[in-house]
């Protein structure tokens, strides 16, 4: 990471399979949610606590490294977007991990991955951004085709629960937030150091909601165990790392549209895992995710391009 940060345009050029690759591995938090024999709540709570002390040791290396404070860095403003971005990973986990108890992994998924129709809203109402016509056109062709992987299938999509239905909303906005946050933290802060604070936030908040509102806390099991451990080292560790570090060299609403690729591969893995065949259908459907995250990089490359290597260089 040292060599990247020298160098913001080979950063640049890794960022986008930096991003796929942690879209891959958080791609299987649902299936880890649905296998947890803790509540959701709890659930979350052990995948952002496991994860703290490889955390710590990152930040507190990446902290004397760049000398910007071992463990509380200097910079007050990068750390208020980072603890606002650990307040809204932990309203998103407590949001999705409930959605996934009411209804599907599918419908789930597919309503957590609206994401980027928050970033862009709120960059328009807020911060003045601009969309031009292949971008939206793009974003629109990609949540088209997750519609289609997740509704294609042999088996049709269904929202029994309206509170399900609101609480993928709700989980969606806060992980558009989370994205943007993240992203305006990484500019003051070091990747480790970014993901050490969400990491203790968001802990501090989940545990004294699991302890209200679950009785099932503690896993019993080695298997239950093994489940949480793998949800905090796959999904949290590695996944959210790379995501994190990446989003500090892309535009942020081109980021969210990415992790589209979420739906993509849960609907592959859940083939071999779970016995869940892709139809025909839902494979026309992933060829339109990749098409149209395509388009959005085309029509982004020259506009965000100078913001996603202003933002390199300031990391």
């Amino acid at each position: 990471m040292t060599a990247l940060r020298q160098h913001p345009e080979a950063a640049h050029k890794i960022a986008l399979p930096a991003l796929l690759l942690g879209a891959t591995l958080i791609s299987f938090s649902g299936i880890f949610v649905k296998l947890s024999e803790v509540g959701p709540t709890s659930t979350g709570f052990f995948r952002m606590a496991l994860s703290l002390p490889i955390f710590l040791i990152w930040a507190l290396r990446d902290g004397r490294r760049i000398g910007n404070g071992a463990l509380i860095p200097h910079d007050k403003r990068s750390m208020a977007f980072a603890v606002v971005a650990g307040v809204a990973i932990a309203a998103d986990l407590v949001a999705w991990h409930w959605c996934l108890h009411m209804t599907t992994v599918a419908t789930a998924t597919l309503l957590g991955n609206t994401t980027p129709i928050w970033v862009a809203l709120g960059g328009f109402l807020f911060l003045r951004q601009r969309f031009d016509a292949l971008f939206l056109i793009g974003m629109a062709l990609a949540l088209l085709g997750a519609w289609g992987l997740l509704a294609g299938g042999a088996k049709t999509v269904e929202i029994r629960e309206g509170l399900a239905f609101g609480l993928g909303i709700v989980a969606a906005m806060a992980y558009a937030v989370y994205l943007s946050a993240g992203a305006a933290a990484r500019r003051g802060l070091s990747t480790g150091q970014v993901m050490f604070w969400i990491s203790i936030v968001a802990s501090v908040l989940l545990l004294p909601v699991a302890l209200l509102t679950e009785d099932n806390v503690v896993p019993q099991t080695l298997h239950g165990w093994a489940v949480v451990l793998g949800l905090a080292m796959l999904s949290q560790v590695v996944g959210q790392s790379l995501i994190n570090w990446a989003i500090a060299h892309l535009p942020t609403a081109f980021s969210s549209l990415t992790l589209l690729f979420n739906p993509l591969f849960a609907a592959i893995c859940a083939w071999p895992l779970l016995g869940e065949a892709l139809t025909p259908f839902q494979m026309l459907s992933g060829c339109c995710v990749i098409a149209g995250i395509w388009l959005a990089r085309r029509a982004r490359a020259g506009r965000a391009g100078s913001a996603a290597e202003t933002a390199a260089a300031e990391t």
